[in-house]
């Protein structure tokens, strides 16, 4: 086994963490006030420096098991390591009394682990992290007294957001659940959007949401696509198999409907000719021809003029001072965010007017196939429209899955819709009749079958 003296390897020995999460993981010092701790004196900053270096070593050098057995015996168990100068960091940090400075230590040491873990696949040592903080009885009394404010500290922690941050991290690596599955389980990505695109949350911290929201994303991406191969299978009716969709055997048809070409162009084709048509032209025919791009291809599904007029006028109301100007990258972005906004959630966190008019009184599919469109004319309106369904998502997670009906069929259309137009995946529609496509008044969806395939995604030139 590795020595656990971490002052010399762990400084001079290249982390094997993912840089991109090390980076950033260790404050840089800054002048705190000092606590005492027998003969020598430690900043807070410092304090933790040396706990973070701790684990940072022990991810490096020791298996996964003995890791977590240190983070038990140092935070959980309070039983003393090896090596008394973490127990003399610690006692720094609990002697300088703040619950926030310890709730920042604690984190990041979770983060540290968590990050390594993930990466790595080690998805057990992940979920028995956030399983020993819950299980672990921190109540009972203890004669020191820097252990009774440990403790007390660590219970606040389990009650914390923080905590369920940490628990939305590992949610899906398993069979860790520590209360009943509840609806919203099901947009962790969207939830995990919220919290990579929350500015106050650390760059480690963000930089794990993202990944675990992406990993999320592809997994149902991967799910959808084989769904939509077995269950067209001759063998689907004798053998079950996996639906990742809340829609059952609906789900199906509601991807051949989206599918289903507009004339002979689908919804990307459409894109790409709005895109080319909107170079070099004022801001004031931008908005004039977006209005003809997002209703005048949907006459044969659920067309329908009750909110048409009103997002019309938002448009034709949105930056007036600028209708002579010529297109921009800027207007055109904040245009297609300012188009969402008005379409998920208030600044204040409450659903919109009109969304609650288009989710409640529409088809799902006609509002999921508006911002369809909306995200293929600006790719970067994507992690916006993600944190708008996270807000909506967290306005209404105390209601119940029955009360929330209509919004999680929402989600679910949307879900679909925004994955088989994804960046890297291309699904296509094939009719299997015997009859010639321009013969066929209507097309049969009974007779076409789904097919997906991996899509190269072209590299920029330098």
């Amino acid at each position: 086994m590795p020595s656990q003296d971490v002052s010399s390897k762990s400084e001079t020995k290249e982390s094997k963490i993912l840089p991109a999460f090390t980076n950033h993981i260790l404050p840089e010092a800054a002048e705190q006030p000092t606590a005492q701790f027998k003969n020598s004196e430690l900043t807070v900053s410092a304090a933790q420096d040396i706990i973070y270096k701790f684990f940072i070593y022990h991810i490096n050098y020791s298996a996964s098991e003995l890791v977590l057995e240190q983070f038990k015996k140092i935070f959980i168990e309070q039983i003393a390591p090896v090596n008394p100068k973490v127990i003399q960091a610690l006692y720094t940090i609990i002697e300088f009394d703040s619950q926030l400075e310890f709730n920042n230590l604690f984190k990041r040491c979770c983060y540290i682990l968590l990050n390594n873990w993930i990466t790595q696949r080690q998805y057990q040592f992940a979920r028995e992290l956030i399983k020993i903080m819950s299980d672990r009885t921190l109540s009972e009394p203890h004669a020191d007294n820097c252990l009774k404010i440990l403790r007390v500290w660590l219970t606040n922690f389990v009650r914390s957001k923080d905590y369920e941050d940490l628990k939305l991290f590992v949610f899906k690596y398993g069979e860790y659940h520590p209360v009943q599955k509840h609806w919203t389980s099901r947009y962790q990505p969207y939830l995990l959007a919220a919290q990579y695109l929350d500015a106050t949350n650390t760059l480690a911290e963000r930089q794990t949401a993202q990944l675990l929201s992406q990993q999320l994303k592809d997994k149902y991406k991967f799910d959808l696509a084989m769904y939509t191969s077995r269950s067209q299978s001759a063998a689907s009716k004798l053998k079950n198999y996996y639906n990742p969709t809340l829609l059952g055997d609906e789900a199906l048809r509601l991807i051949k409907i989206i599918l289903v070409n507009r004339g002979s162009l689908n919804y990307r084709s459409l894109a790409n000719i709005f895109i080319n048509q909107s170079q070099n032209i004022t801001y004031k025919q931008f908005k004039e021809y977006l209005i003809k791009y997002l209703f005048n291809y949907d006459e044969k599904f659920y067309h329908t003029d009750i909110y048409q007029e009103q997002i019309i006028n938002i448009l034709e109301s949105f930056h007036p001072e600028n209708d002579g100007e010529t297109l921009n990258s800027g207007l055109h972005l904040r245009t297609c965010n300012y188009l969402i906004k008005c379409l998920t959630v208030e600044h204040s966190g409450e659903p919109t007017a009109l969304f609650l008019l288009c989710a409640t009184q529409l088809n799902p599919l006609t509002l999921a196939i508006l911002m369809l469109k909306i995200i293929l004319i600006s790719t970067y309106s994507r992690t916006y429209l993600e944190l708008g369904f996270a807000r909506l998502i967290e306005y209404y997670q105390d209601n119940s899955a029955a009360e929330c009906q209509w919004l999680i069929n929402f989600l679910e259309v949307c879900q679909i819709a925004l994955t088989i137009y994804g960046e890297n995946v291309q699904y296509n529609l094939v009719n299997m009749s015997d009859k010639h496509q321009e013969e066929q008044l209507f097309i049969d969806l009974n007779n076409c079958r789904v097919f997906s395939q991996q899509k190269q995604i072209k590299k920029d030139k330098d």
